[in-house]
């Protein structure tokens, strides 16, 4: 790979997708590929600290999209901004990452005492987390991105994030996700329709004014 090379991959991954070519389907291969990234991609004391979810139906990409409301866009310039969906959800491919803390304690304080569960330990060790999947997340879509997909990351999956409606439990309901585990990003991977510039979305609805607001078509 040469240095050229690894900068339009950056240059691809900082810059958000928000359409996307549904007439096209990623194959089984590269989604295999990008799990493996995440099982295997780098932790403190390489301990499991998130779990991952891969959602590749387009019926359920369709139903969770509708509960990505939260991202705030100017409707009418210098009178108000209303809130969205999150188009980056609309993607061929979804991973979404949740925190979860590991059955295992391999980080030893320097009293030499593994570090506990609670409290001030638990704040750190929630740090460690964080890392950990943006490591994982990052290192997918590089991947993505040399392979010629697009991508687009989303942090609008929790309760009233935004102005927003509580939208956490259709994701929990929809996915199996435990109760001890925190949605933290989710990233859409996909092809591009073409013809259209990256940050061309198809949404059509927003709301206005915290949630219930108003909502416009």
């Amino acid at each position: 790979m040469s240095l050229q090379n690894e900068k339009h991959i950056i240059d691809t991954i900082r810059r958000c997708q928000r359409n996307w070519d549904h007439s096209k389907s990623i194959p089984d291969e590269h989604v295999d590929h990008w799990v493996y990234i995440a099982q295997n991609s780098p932790s403190k004391q390489d301990e499991s600290y998130f779990n991952l979810y891969v959602i590749t139906n387009k019926e359920k990409i369709d139903f969770l999209s509708n509960h990505t409301w939260g991202h705030t866009m100017e409707i009418a310039r210098g009178n108000f901004t209303g809130v969205t969906r999150n188009t980056q959800m609309f993607a061929n491919a979804y991973f979404l990452f949740t925190f979860k803390l590991p059955v295992t304690i391999r980080e030893i304080k320097a009293d030499g005492h593994a570090y506990d569960q609670t409290g001030i330990d638990f704040e750190i060790r929630k740090k460690n987390g964080y890392v950990a999947i943006g490591i994982a997340a990052g290192l997918i879509a590089q991947s993505a991105a040399d392979l010629g997909y697009k991508t687009g990351f989303n942090s609008n999956h929790n309760s009233h994030q935004d102005g927003g409606p509580d939208q956490s439990k259709v994701w929990s309901d929809t996915l199996g996700i435990s109760t001890s585990e925190n949605i933290i990003v989710g990233l859409g991977i996909g092809y591009p329709e073409e013809g259209k510039a990256r940050n061309e979305h198809n949404e059509t609805e927003f709301l206005v004014g915290n949630y219930p607001g108003t909502r416009y078509n």
